[in-house]
């Protein structure tokens, strides 16, 4: 394994770590408040797009219930991600987040019978991040191959603070965001 991935999967099990316990640390009514509006220049750019990609968060990651809520009630097509082997994912527009059934590694995904859609913006789960907007995943490259096949669309990530990093190591196939949001600001 080369040392880039190392790094890279040294620095992922470091900030999983961090944002257990950051989350853990939360009372129930702050883990609610939080993403519960996006701030304006997001809310500027949901306005702006009629798809919208999200994701069902997984453990402590970033939620997104607050935010399917108000993409809901702006009448936008809201789609979720399903792993498709080591393809790109693709997105199923959702129009009921109670049809997401337990998918790859016990995720939430769309099931077949919903149809797939061509996403205007994607919203990124991601384990770290820095200042430069590179995004350290779960390391399957399942994001990165997704944002080269829609090389339009808009990439935000979504995470704690306590998930930013100096520095996120970088490789060739990597790609880097748009903006990050997290609990305290948005970065561009």
């Amino acid at each position: 394994m080369s040392s880039l991935k190392e790094d890279k999967n040294k620095l992922r099990e470091e900030y999983k770590r961090r944002r257990d316990t950051f989350v853990s640390q939360m009372d129930a009514a702050s883990r609610g408040l939080a993403f519960r509006r996006p701030p304006s220049p997001l809310a500027n750019l949901f306005a702006q797009c009629d798809v919208i990609a999200l994701y069902s968060a997984y453990g402590s990651e970033a939620p997104t219930a607050s935010l399917i809520e108000y993409l809901a009630e702006m009448g936008k097509i809201i789609a979720f991600p399903v792993v498709m082997g080591s393809e790109p994912l693709e997105f199923r527009a959702v129009s009921n987040i109670d049809l997401l059934d337990v998918g790859y590694q016990n995720i939430l995904e769309p099931p077949s019978t919903c149809d797939s859609v061509t996403p205007d913006l994607i919203v990124t789960p991601l384990t770290a991040f820095d200042r430069s907007l590179r995004r350290l995943g779960q390391g399957g490259g399942h994001y990165d191959r997704t944002f080269q096949k829609y090389p339009d669309a808009k990439r935000m990530g979504l995470a704690w603070s306590v998930q930013e990093a100096a520095e996120i190591p970088f490789e060739p196939h990597d790609v880097t965001l748009h903006g990050i949001v997290t609990e305290r600001e948005l970065i561009e």
